[in-house]
């Protein structure tokens, strides 16, 4: 027996043969006779009837004078006595026992009542010294509940855990079992309160019968269910309660009991809970949450899924905190794991060790193909990488992210369109590093068997990537096993594997291959320029495979784009690290597919790196292979618009800033116009005079002289020069009679020169637009008749005025002409105003005139008949 188990104690009843009433007969200690009757009169589960099963044993908490909580056993037995009225006398022997001491024993009830009633014979009736209680070495509660309690979750284990719910919400009657022992009815209640956290018992009551009719104050008892009000039935080996009923707190721990049993099995359970010892209030209003807390520290997985079943926000680090318990059950894992799915982060890392979990995997995969379709690459990255990052980097650590990937792979092309991008292969895996040879097998496999899917993902690298040369080489060997690639669609990958490993093509790329095959042909240029590898590509068969696509526009396949289009995507990325010969090739394809020349800017542009031979060698490279191709009998045909392409923009003039060709534009005009290849030089000649036209073009005086220079061996340029020289002059003189006499006499030079009125129209529209535009047409039109009248008469300077107003007219600029028109009509009516009144005070003069010879020739005649 342990020792110092010590119980203090009471007996009631009354004295045989007597009218006296029940009280306390003999108590330790003596003077809390009054205390013990109290209690005994509270706890009272009423009188017995005739046939009841006796002992009644009741459980109820206690307090002494001194404020130590103790548990009160009381046995109610009937004696062989009666009272003066025949009635049968019952007895009661209540022992209290610290509430510590039995929490350190770990002691049920049934351990309590079988000592207290082993105790009852030996009870003293002096009551001069406590009671030493039997309870015996038989491993306490654990063993005696455990031993009543199946491991597995069946149909008595929900009623129990079912009971322990309703004990949270209120007093609970249990009914049934009328042919059980006291001591088994109360292993019963035993195992309903072992479901409960061990210091729920220093506030709950049991007890193995009550009398009908009578004011039960017990928690939990056996007796009738007469439907009191606020108390629950429930029938032993009956069915369960309307779970319905419970409140939210009690619904979730019985939710969350059950789910622990079938996880960790009863005695870990029921080991948990006795473990909690700290007392519990069943009247509180945080009983609920306490006992559910408590209950979530065997397993915090396993609250938070009950928490998300429900509907509750819960926090996302709790999530991961539960994924990386030692010990969860399968179905908690595929709750919480889609609830961390739903959330906001993308850190899956603690879903790593369940992703082989069937319900976890599906989930994720699912939720990656919306993420992607959905357009949230982040997202869909993020995730992966997680778990990427939290596996083994083997094929069998990889292997459940591997299917979920492959699986990610076939939902995406089932459901996207067939047009649409593949946001695995064109978005996703772009973004990240390669796998390593040797894993994600799964995912392989299905690159490989969908034609040119793997070709795909090549182009996606390249196009997202700044350097992507390593990172293509990684995928290509990831694809292949690190052999030479035979893709089937992608026959492009062969010979650029072998031009990242070994620097050379192994393969035969003629003409003809690459005539026969565009696409493979064109995307192997694309990523050979993109992996900085076009120098070893653009050349012989296949650089004039690639000008025979360029001029084709009709498909191989209807289906297919055409070949020009296949090219001129292929030419989207600018390419960079191009050998001067290398860039004119890649020039001429732009030019025939109506795209920027981006080999001569990149030559040009990039920053001279230290001991290179210098932009003016490289240009002389540039220029000679430029001149070579075009005179080769394939590209001789298109060599015009090869020149017209190219030159549209090396002679371009920036709109906003005015600035036209630079030195090394300038320069490659002069050695194309200058060398070898007459049949191009009117394209020169044509883009030069085009510049020339453009009244935005701010030019410098190394300009000038290069148009000088031009001029000297380009005789048919003079009209260009020449109005060239009137956009100068516009840009320079102002509005003064003398500026608008030197730009008069530059629009005439030009127009004998060849320049028509149209061409004139623009630099008078710049200088007119610097100011009051009508006022300064007017005024330029006049300065241009005068000029004309010096030097051919009035006639000649009507007709060509006429002329230029007509060109004015037709220009791109209505409101010019508009205003044009307003101001001179204005001018010629207050000329016509002016002229009208001056022949009025003309005429008015001319009539003071008259009256003054008048009266002139009056005091004439006057004067000649006075005589002095």
């Amino acid at each position: 027996m342990p020792p110092g188990l010590t119980a203090h104690w009471a007996l009631w009843g009354k004295e045989p043969r007597t009218n006296s009433g029940y009280k306390v007969l003999a108590a330790y200690p003596p003077d809390r006779s009054a205390d013990y009757n109290a209690s005994i009169l509270h706890w009272s589960p009423g009188t017995p009837a005739r046939g009841d099963q006796l002992p009644w044993i009741t459980i109820g908490p206690g307090r002494t004078p001194d404020g130590t909580d103790t548990l009160g056993i009381y046995v109610l037995d009937s004696t062989e006595n009666v009272d003066r009225t025949n009635r049968t006398i019952h007895r009661i022997h209540h022992f209290a026992v610290p509430t510590d001491r039995i929490g350190e024993l770990s002691l049920g009830w049934c351990d309590m009542a079988r000592a207290a009633v082993e105790a009852v014979p030996f009870v003293p009736a002096s009551g001069v010294a406590p009671v030493q209680l039997p309870v015996g070495d038989g491993g306490g509660l654990l063993a005696h509940v455990g031993s009543a309690i199946s491991d597995r979750v069946t149909a008595g284990s929900h009623w129990l855990a079912a009971a322990a719910a309703c004990l949270l919400d209120g007093p609970v009657v249990v009914t049934g079992a009328r042919d059980y022992k006291p001591l088994d009815l109360l292993q019963v209640l035993d195992c309903v309160a072992a479901m409960l956290p061990f210091g729920v018992r220093a506030s709950l009551s049991a007890a193995t019968g009550s009398s009908s009719g009578s004011q039960v104050p017990m928690r939990l008892y056996w007796g009738v269910a007469d439907e009191s009000p606020g108390v629950t039935g429930l029938v032993w080996d009956g069915g369960l309660p309307d779970l319905d009923r419970l409140s939210p707190g009690a619904r979730s721990y019985f939710d969350l009991l059950i789910e622990a049993w079938h996880t960790h099995g009863a005695e870990t359970v029921v080991a948990h809970l006795a473990r909690s010892r700290a007392p519990l209030d069943l009247d509180s209003a945080h009983v609920h949450a306490d006992a559910l807390h408590i209950l979530s520290g065997l397993n915090p997985g396993l609250a938070l899924a009950q928490e998300v079943r429900h509907g509750r926000t819960v926090d996302d680090q709790l999530i991961d905190d539960a994924l990386r318990h030692e010990v969860f059950d399968t179905q908690s894992v595929a709750v919480l794991s889609a609830a961390k799915l739903a959330g906001r982060s993308t850190d899956l890392s603690a879903m790593a060790r369940h992703l082989p979990q069937a319900e976890v995997s599906q989930a994720f995969w699912e939720q990656l193909v919306d993420d992607l379709l959905d357009g949230h690459l982040d997202n869909a990255r993020g995730r992966f990488e997680s778990l990427r990052e939290a596996t083994p980097d083997t094929r069998e650590g990889r292997d459940p992210l591997d299917r979920a990937l492959a699986c990610v792979v076939d939902q995406v092309r089932r459901r996207a369109s067939v047009d649409a991008q593949d946001p695995v292969v064109d978005r996703l895996l772009p973004t990240i590093a390669a796998f390593s040879p040797g894993t994600m097998a799964f995912t392989q496999s299905q690159l490989l068997s969908l034609p040119g899917l793997a070709g795909r993902l090549v182009q996606a690298v390249c196009a997202h990537q700044h350097d992507p040369a390593p990172q293509v080489l990684a995928w290509l060997r990831w694809l292949c096993d690190e052999s030479v690639p035979d893709v089937p669609g992608s026959p492009e990958l062969a010979p650029l594997y072998a031009l990242l490993v070994s620097g050379s093509v192994t393969v035969d790329l003629s003409r003809k291959w690459t005539e026969a095959h565009p696409g493979p042909a064109t995307r192997l240029l694309a990523a050979a320029a993109a992996c900085g590898l076009a120098d070893l590509l653009l050349r012989g068969g296949f650089f004039e495979g690639l000008v025979a696509c360029a001029c084709r526009s009709t498909p191989t396949d209807p289906a297919d784009p055409t070949p020009q289009a296949q090219l001129h995507r292929a030419l989207d990325r600018p390419p960079y690290q191009l050998r001067p010969e290398t860039a004119a090739r890649w020039d001429m394809l732009c030019s025939l597919t109506d795209r920027l020349p981006e080999g001569f800017f990149a030559l040009t542009r990039t920053p001279e790196p230290a001991g290179s031979a210098g932009v003016t060698t490289r240009l002389a490279g540039y220029a000679s292979t430029l001149q070579a191709e075009l005179d080769s009998p394939l590209v001789r045909e298109h060599a015009a618009t090869v020149v017209k392409g190219l030159l549209d923009e090396i002679l371009s003039v920036d709109p906003e800033t005015g600035e036209g060709p630079d030195d090394t534009g300038r320069d490659l005009t002069l050695r194309l116009l200058e060398g070898p290849g007459s049949s191009t030089h009117l394209v020169v000649v044509d883009a030069v005079a085009r510049l020339t036209r453009s009244p935005l073009w701010n030019e410098t005086e190394q300009d000038t002289r290069w148009l000088d220079r031009i001029a000297r061996h380009r005789p048919e340029l003079a009209p260009a020069l020449s109005l060239r020289t009137v956009h100068r002059t516009a840009r320079a003189v102002g509005n003064t009679a003398e500026d608008r006499r030197v730009l008069a006499a530059r629009l005439l030079d030009a127009h004998r020169a060849g320049a028509d009125p149209d061409e004139l129209c623009a630099p008078l529209r710049s200088w007119a637009a610097r100011g009051p535009v009508g006022e300064r047409i007017l005024d330029i039109l006049t300065a241009y008749r005068n000029a004309w009248t010096t030097q051919d008469g009035p006639h000649r300077a009507d007709q060509e005025t006429g002329r230029l107003e007509l060109a004015l007219r037709r220009g791109p600029d209505p409101a010019l002409w508009q205003a044009y028109i307003r101001h001179a009509v204005d001018c010629l009516k207050k000329r016509r105003a002016d002229n009208a009144r001056q022949i009025r005070d003309l005429a008015h003069e001319q009539k003071q005139m008259d009256h003054e010879i008048d009266r002139l020739r009056g005091l004439d005649a006057g004067v000649s008949h006075i005589r002095p």
